[in-house]
């Protein structure tokens, strides 16, 4: 089975945001012989495989390798010109342990191009992650992720490219070595059929029901969700709300927006901020796609450091919903929007991040940097001018 049907058969058991669906199970191997006879999967994201919520500004790329041996596999690589990267195993759809950018030391004589003060254009940027059978210990051995000894089903992203830079950033995919009772055997790269899938039918199973805790039709509640159960970045935490504007109207989404450090230029040194990274996502959540996201270096804000975000049907956007007039535009995804606004990795002295914020009431520690959403005709936003 090739790595494309392999993606089919594990997404296809994926639904929705993670912390609002009950947990689903990957359908054993044995049932349907080998899972794959090769590395990486071809790119996924949203204009490749749009499932699992994807973020626009984002490559992901899969790995499954059934049997893990005792002795693990070894992931070699150079550390891409971005934002992120990570490594994260699963069981099934669920998350089972991560490795951020942070936490791979680099091979003797490189640079980690990640840590704040480093040189992002050093030469020298190689690197080498273990990967072994069992769950994380309480101390983990160095540069080493913990998988599924049945199948280790591994994903490696790689956030925001620094411009011209192709989807990995200008490096290669990491080298994939089995070790195991015969010696070390690389796995080679797959071949895939070209063309797109469609993955419409990746949707809630006809029992599912949704727990509490799910955004309600109350656009001005955003709620608190890790996003386990697609296949979720563990460096991720999220805020979810529901948007449905009708015919003629918008939905105008207003917060501070936290501080990352700039890369996308091609900037010398990754600098300290309050997040690694953040976006807001328009997304369809029972087919878990993603319509399109803005991202934060891309998103204008005003004199106080606040952003506008307008949501609407692509025909009733407003002339001035544009980053010339300081405004930045989602389009609609079906008859209810699902918006996701992340925040990655928070610095330590961050007060204010969807992480650090309780569930049951995250605007309470979020203060400005919590959204605020609210309806208004296409007509009234038009007629705020350019610059609000």
């Amino acid at each position: 089975m090739n790595m494309i049907a392999v993606l089919r058969r594990v997404l296809a058991v994926a639904a929705v945001v993670g912390s609002t669906a009950a947990p689903m199970a990957l359908t054993p191997p044995a049932q349907a012989g080998p899972l794959t006879d090769c590395g990486w999967s071809r790119r996924i994201g949203a204009d490749t495989l749009n499932v699992a919520l994807p973020d626009t500004f984002a490559n992901y790329w899969m790995a499954a390798v059934p049997g893990l041996p005792a002795e693990g596999l070894t992931l070699r690589g150079r550390y891409p010109h971005g934002r992120y990267i990570s490594f994260t195993s699963y069981q099934g759809s669920r998350t089972l342990d991560g490795l951020d950018d942070l936490r791979i030391d680099p091979d003797p004589g490189s640079v980690n191009p990640f840590r704040p003060g480093a040189d992002r254009a050093a030469t020298e940027r190689s690197f080498t992650v273990r990967v072994l059978p069992g769950p994380r210990p309480e101390r983990p051995a160095p540069n080493t992720l913990y998988a599924d000894s049945g199948v280790a089903l591994i994903i490696y992203r790689v956030y925001r490219v620094d411009e011209g830079r192709d989807p990995l950033g200008g490096e290669p995919l990491p080298e994939i070595t089995v070790h195991g009772a015969d010696g070390p055997r690389a796995l080679p790269a797959c071949t895939t059929a070209k063309g797109a899938i469609d993955t419409s039918s990746a949707r809630l199973s006809g029992g599912q029901q949704l727990p509490p805790g799910v955004p309600g039709p109350d656009y001005r509640v955003w709620s608190k969700t890790s996003g386990d159960g697609v296949f979720a970045n563990p460096d991720n935490t999220y805020l979810a709300s529901h948007v449905a504007p009708r015919a003629g109207q918008v939905a105008v989404v207003r917060a501070k927006l936290p501080t990352t450090p700039g890369t996308y230029r091609g900037q010398a040194t990754m600098t300290l901020a309050q997040l690694r990274y953040w976006s807001m996502c328009s997304n369809e959540l029972a087919t878990t796609r993603v319509s399109a996201c803005v991202v934060d270096d891309e998103t204008p804000v005003d004199e106080r450091g606040w952003f506008t975000v307008v949501v609407s049907d692509r025909a009733d956007r407003p002339a001035n919903a544009t980053r010339y007039c300081g405004v930045a535009w989602l389009p609609t995804a079906g008859l209810t929007t699902t918006l996701l606004m992340r925040n990655m990795l928070p610095d330590t002295v961050f007060a204010h991040s969807i992480q650090r914020a309780p569930a049951d009431d995250p605007a309470a520690e979020m203060g400005d940097y919590y959204p605020r959403t609210e309806l208004r005709t296409t007509a009234e936003f038009e007629g705020i001018g350019c610059g609000n």
